[in-house]
């Protein structure tokens, strides 16, 4: 059996702290807690802190430390109670699910035994959590699918998924916020594309943030004016 927590190296440059091996709020606390107590600790040579469902990230300057020396300073963090962050924002994005946006809704909903009407209105009805960001810039991975909609990706990839597009596999939901090849079952259209590349905060959600869908008829999608 695994025990964590437990300090792994990441090549000459990080320091990887694994809190778990799956998706759960009780381990995405620990990390966030992590995360904080080691941003208190102002350690010499750590560059970065890059949190994940259930684990951290700990980046650093191999001019100034070690994997040993900072594994040192780390250990007697992970055995204090630490205070996460405190609560996230609320983020309320609107969805239309019309045919056009929803390519893969048809499909799924076959697969889940679901009618489409089920499957959209279930997805909307729930609350994501903001857990991680990853694969491709501004994509915030979104945990709290409700069970009845989960299905596995797609066994191959759809090329050129649009940005802004909604999408679901297994637990995850997600808003594409460039165009990139994807695996995930795109079920909608948002209203807002998270990556704000202008802006001086460019990624919109923070971790730990919660996001709700509201479902938008295309009329009222096209007088929202897409984002």
């Amino acid at each position: 059996m695994t025990e964590f927590p437990r300090l792994r190296p990441v090549a000459d440059t990080g320091v990887l702290l694994e809190f778990g091996d799956r998706i759960d709020d009780d381990i995405h606390a620990q990390v966030l807690a992590m995360d904080c107590a080691v941003l208190d600790a102002n350690i010499n040579g750590v560059t970065e802190l890059i949190p994940a469902y259930a684990a951290l990230l700990v980046q650093y300057d191999p001019l100034i430390t070690n994997y040993v020396s900072l594994c040192e300073q780390l250990t007697p963090l992970l055995g204090k109670n630490q205070a996460g962050p405190t609560a996230g924002k609320y983020w309320k994005i609107p969805v239309c699910y019309d045919t056009e946006f929803a390519p893969d809704l048809a499909q799924l909903a076959d697969a889940l035994g679901q009618s489409q009407d089920f499957v959209t209105q279930t997805h909307a009805s729930a609350i994501y959590k903001v857990y991680m960001y990853g694969f491709a810039p501004g994509y915030a991975y979104l945990g709290g699918v409700p069970d009845t909609i989960q299905h596995p990706r797609k066994s191959a990839p759809t090329m050129g998924v649009a940005p802004k597009s909604v999408m679901v596999a297994g637990s995850q939901a997600l808003i594409t916020t460039v165009t990139m090849p994807s695996g995930w079952w795109v079920i909608g259209r948002s209203g807002i594309n998270p990556l704000q590349a202008n802006s001086d905060n460019p990624f919109m959600f923070a971790i730990g943030d919660t996001v709700g869908f509201e479902l938008m008829s295309r009329a009222d999608f096209d007088k929202y004016g897409q984002g």
